[in-house]
């Protein structure tokens, strides 16, 4: 049986002081930063579902792509920063056995691809521009993926 190898970086974080206090933290703090988490992706996925089934043609077809746009941006982009500086707190509380993880790092290219596609979407809206179906589709798609991938990291 092979000993997981981790790059130099990864092998410096899990050892930093940072690292040791966030896993020696209380239970009921990591509890509450991952419910922090959980509620900020589903206020981010809340707001990109309004908008992506907006511009994917379904629903609220009565309000003006950038219209939703403008209201939802400060929405999606606070959930989403919130769910990245939580979801860093609760990487580096166990760094080793997340980055070992092929789950966790699925889940994380996924939320790049949301991250640049959502982006895109809201300028491209908020710009009056015409609405990208298969985008928004291939978002909320996407997201889904993101969603079971973060589900599946602590069976794996």
């Amino acid at each position: 049986m092979s000993v997981p190898t981790h790059p130099a970086a990864i092998e410096w974080l899990a050892h930093t002081s940072v690292a040791h206090a966030f896993n020696e933290a209380d239970p009921w703090i990591f509890a509450g930063v991952m419910s922090l988490h959980l509620l900020s992706l589903a206020l981010a996925f809340g707001a990109s579902l309004i908008l992506d089934l907006r511009l994917a043609g379904i629903g609220l077809r009565a309000s003006p792509p950038a219209d939703i746009a403008r209201y939802l941006r400060p929405y999606l982009l606070t959930a989403l920063s919130i769910a990245l500086l939580s979801g860093l707190w609760l990487f580096v509380a166990d760094v080793l056995k997340f980055w070992s993880n092929p789950v966790f790092k699925t889940k994380l290219v996924l939320l790049i691809v949301i991250i640049l596609a959502q982006t895109w979407l809201l300028q491209r809206a908020k710009n009056g521009a015409a609405p990208a179906r298969p985008i928004a589709v291939l978002t909320l798609l996407t997201w889904l993926a993101a969603i079971v991938a973060g589900r599946l990291i602590g069976l794996i």
